[in-house]
């Protein structure tokens, strides 16, 4: 008799744990978002708050990238992107205003960036344009409140953190180095018979992440790593690194990094090996490393995490972006996504903006949980983001090219 009535006892407390279990699951905080795609997450604390805007004031977003130096190359047709999407846009009667900072492509430059972007009261921002300043402005954004869409991040760190808990205000545009990396390793080795690689990296949180990407998926090939060496921005001379290269005998030249430090290598490295050869990712593909490089940059291969945009969405958007700013379209890359990248931030404050007693008034979590559930047929292609930020809308085919006649010219695959 104690036994039959124990048990059933025993299944009604099972029953109720259980219950509490799926009502803690249902009823949770922002903390943990593992229904979205990207697999569970657990985030940290966003400093979300509510900001209010002043009659007649603009509303105001951030632009972040290289807008000085070498590497002003990506950083201004991305932000002239930028200005397109929010060029005569109104919101409840309200301007767009977008306020740029130069970031110099580098960590110091993306926290100081971000410091500045604050200070002038930016509701949301699109960048950084590189990993490595993503990296160090995350925290800053995060304790914000302050959503940041990049449109060329590629880094594996910025959606896989060290600290473990997923940043929250940040998402992208582009695509992961997790699959550039991969895919440049099946054409190393595959396509290009290339049996032996030695590597060269920027060893910013770019450089690094693509350099594993590469490195892991072309030894699972059956490809040999003969060497890696890292180098630091601005550096021009390459010439102990050729040598090392020229002793390795390597098939495969792989560089990790910008077009930059790219051009001065690459010259370097023809000067002692003609034949070898050169690889490189979205960091090197631009028209600056084909004008800087001349000659040397002949036979080059290079990728992009993306597709070749070929859709009704991007021409729109290239006729319209050419007309504005007497710039070619595909002269550097990620100006569709950083188009997009703005795009989806003003939609987003178009449906969470309210004007009370004559301010508008913005909730930042609504903001940031706004543009999270954004779907968007963009000029760069569907745009659709995971728990992580990652954008997985679209197809993701890398794009393959080769220096031809001082073009880049794509290589069907």
């Amino acid at each position: 008799m104690i036994e039959r009535k124990g048990r059933p006892r025993l299944a009604w407390l099972l029953l109720l744990a259980a219950f509490a279990m799926v009502l803690a699951v249902a009823c949770g905080g922002d903390d943990d978002d593992d229904d979205a795609g990207g697999g569970e997450v657990t985030y940290g604390k966003a400093g979300f708050k509510t900001v209010e805007i002043a009659s007649g004031q603009p509303i105001k977003i951030g632009y972040s990238g290289p807008l000085s130096g070498d590497l002003k190359g990506i950083g201004e047709p991305i932000q002239k992107a930028v200005e397109l999407a929010a060029k005569d846009k109104t919101i409840k009667g309200r301007t767009i205003q977008v306020i740029g900072k130069d970031d110099l492509c580098s960590a110091d430059g993306g926290a100081s960036a971000a410091t500045q972007l604050l200070q002038e009261g930016v509701v949301a921002v699109v960048g950084p344009v590189c990993s490595g300043a993503v990296v160090a402005a995350q925290p800053q954004y995060e304790a914000a409140g302050i959503t940041h869409v990049s449109p060329s991040s590629t880094a594996h760190k910025p959606t896989y953190p060290d600290r473990g808990q997923v940043f929250q205000t940040f998402l992208r545009t582009t695509y992961s180095d997790d699959i550039q990396g991969p895919a440049q390793a099946k054409f190393a080795y595959k396509t290009l018979g290339a049996k032996t690689a030695y590597i060269v990296y920027d060893t910013d949180a770019y450089g690094t992440g693509l350099r594993d990407a590469f490195k892991t998926a072309y030894e699972k090939e059956g490809g040999k790593i003969l060497g890696s060496e890292g180098y630091e921005k601005k550096q021009t001379d390459f010439k102990a690194v050729v040598t090392n290269i020229k002793n390795a005998k390597p098939d495969l030249v792989y560089f990790a990094g910008f077009y930059s430090e790219a051009t001065p290598f690459i010259k370097q490295l023809r000067a002692e090996m003609k034949d070898v050869k050169f690889l490189g990712g979205d960091g090197v593909k631009n028209d600056e490393f084909i004008k800087g490089a001349g000659a040397d940059a002949e036979g080059a291969y290079l990728s992009l995490p993306s597709p070749v945009y070929t859709g009704e969405a991007y021409k729109t958007f290239g006729d319209l972006f050419e007309k504005e700013t007497g710039i070619k379209r595909d002269a550097s890359p990620f100006v569709a996504e950083a188009y997009d990248a703005a795009t989806v931030i003003i939609r987003a404050l178009e449906k969470v903006a309210e004007e009370k007693d004559g301010k508008l008034v913005i909730d930042l979590k609504k903001l940031n949980e706004e543009i999270r559930k954004t779907e968007l047929d963009g000029a760069s292609g569907k745009i659709k983001f995971d728990a992580r930020g990652e954008n997985v809308g679209g197809a993701t085919p890398v794009s393959l090219f080769q220096v031809k006649n001082g073009a880049f010219e794509e290589i069907k695959q």
